[in-house]
């Protein structure tokens, strides 16, 4: 019987614990966006969020580097389970990839690379930079695999490229007009999201070769 009340207890306090440490998470995010890593402090972040300073290093121990690359691992499992939950509403591969194309040129992948300039430079010996980037990688290209996949087992495409060549040849496209979009705006021509997005599939699934001339 008193088991399960300290069971209970317990599993009161986890999820308490699991709110605060979200709670952090998302406060740091729009500070780290606003601020940069070396604009922001962990006191900045505790008192934003209304606890001690110790209580913010109870949830990182190691101090805001962790909290830093919690807040952008969280950030990119958020844009994922977004993105493909709106993937998984529609049919076929070209709509599916217009919807996926929309969010990566979506403005939250330019907080991405805003993180990721702040990583390099303070976090470059943090070992646990490259297992986040890699894991971030992978995971993505693991489901866009899946969706050029379920494209080649329905007839939708040819099988002659293997699937996982596909989702890298698209992602190169996708993250390639975005990293423009970030680093040279002056440089391209202004159009909005949907444009770009509808741009990048018909180039990748019809070409770019005059018709008339194939």
């Amino acid at each position: 019987m008193n088991s399960k009340k300290i069971s209970a207890h317990e599993g009161k306090n986890m999820e308490k614990d699991q709110e605060t440490r979200r709670r952090i998470l998302t406060v740091a995010e729009r500070l780290f966006l606003a601020k940069g890593f070396k604009g922001v402090s962990m006191k900045d972040i505790a008192d934003e969020v209304d606890v001690t300073t110790a209580a913010l290093y109870y949830h990182f121990s190691e101090g805001k580097q962790e909290l830093f690359l919690c807040m952008i691992q969280q950030a990119i499992e958020d844009w994922g389970e977004q993105t493909f939950h709106e993937v998984n509403q529609v049919s076929g591969l070209r709509q599916k990839l217009l919807v996926l194309t929309q969010h990566t040129l979506s403005r939250h992948l330019n907080n991405f690379f805003a993180f990721s300039r702040d990583v390099e430079e303070f976090c470059r010996d943090n070992a646990r930079k490259r297992e986040l980037m890699v894991s971030h990688r992978k995971g993505q290209l693991q489901r866009v695999t899946a969706l050029f996949q379920e494209a080649i087992d329905g007839g939708e495409i040819t099988q002659v490229i293997p699937a996982n060549l596909l989702a890298l040849m698209y992602e190169g496209m996708a993250m390639g007009l975005q990293f423009g979009r970030y680093f040279f705006a002056a440089d391209i021509e202004q159009r909005d999201t949907q444009q770009l997005a509808t741009m990048i599939v018909q180039s990748f699934l019809d070409g770019i070769t005059n018709p008339a001339k194939r």
